[in-house]
């Protein structure tokens, strides 16, 4: 007698287009959202886990459900793959945070939605699936408690794909309310923590030298971070894990994170301007105390990537002199420049929309690097020249150098990362060039920036 085939799951994270900067990156870190929905999957499910990014998707694949995680700049793929596997009479469902604010949309590809955090809504679903009577919606109650969050299922990776597979979470949500930003609205404003023995546990299991922590704030509870930092003393590991600028003034808790093996903080500084700040909602960071609080913060061993958003309502064309000198005076090791995106369900994305300033609504364009509103301080096209002449200065080679080569600075970490960049920054451009036939074309430049260097064609004639 056979026995009964268990059902399958093929959870798949969609690669981003090739028009894209996070195309063409080769340090790649996993989807732990994923992995996460697949740890608290009942052991009666067969799972596999592809990340297009890294591998080919079987599109003949034998699975029972396909399960898409989608993020915007992914929409119009993850629906391509959604229509290929239900025209083969496979059950797609999809969630994350593109889909909980376009549930509509993604239903004309998708047999159902998960709206919202999926840890309790996956297991309605997976019930549901088994009984035979799938809804359409599925809508998270609330938001995940993490008490009973069990480790990710890193076993599904295939480890080689990733410049590191142990990614981990503390807390989620965040207060501040960004106007620019997707957290608060996917996640909430208040901050809720897994038990900090269960964390320590799984932390400790990893497997990789340099663990990265992706909590959006590490320092959200100041008293539960400082026993985090105890807890991870003498742990032969290196981690990197989100922060604000503040935390340069607090001298104990840098002692405290140095100690247990803190490598790396990205930091969001978003921009250099007061009225922007006050605008996005962000008036905590006080620019005339950005440089010493980053000096404090290196003097500990602690290398920054800075966050920056262009094309905020206070900028003009003057704002690319201005980021390449303080990136350049400040020597962040890495930094990550955006151009700001309206993404859906965030609040400037309302106010972009009730000014009339929306371009396009192609998913594939909403990378954070494509200019797909209409900016006040230049003209669309300006912003958009300016930008990738700016990443470009950024990373010549004379400037990864002067920022990360020295015996103080992680330079293990940050020399591969900004080369990474480099190298798909090139790639990107030379493919724009042929595609579009315009962006640093080098004919009728608007203006010759100092920065750019002898080279008659600019930064990206090297």
């Amino acid at each position: 007698m056979n026995k009964p085939t268990r059902p399958r799951i093929l959870f798949i994270f969609p690669r981003w287009p090739n028009r894209t900067l996070w195309g063409h990156f080769k340090y790649k870190f996993p989807a732990l959202g994923l992995l996460t929905i697949a740890a608290i999957t009942p052991d009666e499910y067969d799972i596999e886990l592809v990340d297009e990014n890294c591998e080919p998707i079987p599109m003949d694949s034998d699975a029972d459900i396909i399960a898409l995680s989608v993020m915007t700049p992914l929409a119009h793929r993850a629906y391509a793959l959604a229509d290929h596997f239900r025209a083969r009479g496979k059950t797609v469902v999809m969630g994350g945070v593109h889909v909980s604010c376009e549930p509509e949309e993604a239903l004309e590809h998708g047999d159902s939605v998960i709206i919202g955090e999926g840890e309790t809504a996956w297991l309605n679903w997976l019930e549901d699936f088994a009984a035979g009577s799938l809804k359409k919606r599925y809508q998270a109650e609330g938001f995940s408690t993490l008490e009973a969050i069990p480790p990710a299922r890193r076993d599904l990776l295939k480890k080689k794909n990733y410049i590191t597979s142990s990614t981990i979470q503390l807390t989620r949500g965040c207060p501040h309310d960004c106007e620019y930003c997707t957290v608060t609205a996917f996640f909430g404003r208040k901050f809720r923590m897994r038990p900090l023995d269960d964390f320590v546990q799984e932390y400790q299991q990893l497997e990789d030298r340099f663990i990265f922590i992706v909590d959006d704030n590490i320092m959200s509870n100041r008293k539960a971070a400082m026993e985090l930092f105890a807890s991870l003393r003498g742990m032969p590991k290196w981690w990197g894990s989100q922060a604000p600028i503040t935390v340069g003034d607090d001298e104990e808790a840098l002692r405290a994170m140095a100690a247990c093996g803190c490598k790396s903080l990205f930091i969001g500084f978003e921009s250099l301007d007061p009225d922007n700040l006050a605008k996005m909602g962000k008036k905590f960071v006080e620019v005339d105390k950005n440089i010493e609080r980053i000096q404090r913060i290196q003097s500990h061993g602690i290398g920054i990537q800075g966050s920056f958003i262009v094309g905020y309502d206070f900028d003009t064309p003057a704002v690319f002199d201005q980021m390449y000198s303080f990136i350049e005076e400040a020597r962040l090791e890495a930094f990550l420049i955006s151009v700001l995106t309206p993404f859906p369900g965030i609040r400037v994305t309302k106010r972009l929309e009730e000014e009339g300033r929306i371009l396009t609504r192609d998913w594939s364009k909403y990378d954070m690097n494509t200019v797909v509103y209409r900016p006040v301080g230049f003209t669309p096209y300006e912003l958009q020249e300016g930008y990738y002449a700016l990443n470009k200065a950024l990373y010549s080679l004379r400037s990864i150098v002067r920022r990360t080569v020295n015996f103080k600075k992680n330079m293990a970490i940050f020399v591969p990362q900004n080369v990474g960049f480099r190298l798909a920054w090139k790639t990107l451009l030379r493919e724009l060039r042929k595609e579009e036939g315009k962006y640093l074309s080098h004919k009728g430049a608007e203006a010759q920036r100092s920065w750019e260097g002898p080279c008659p064609h600019g930064p990206c004639g090297e």
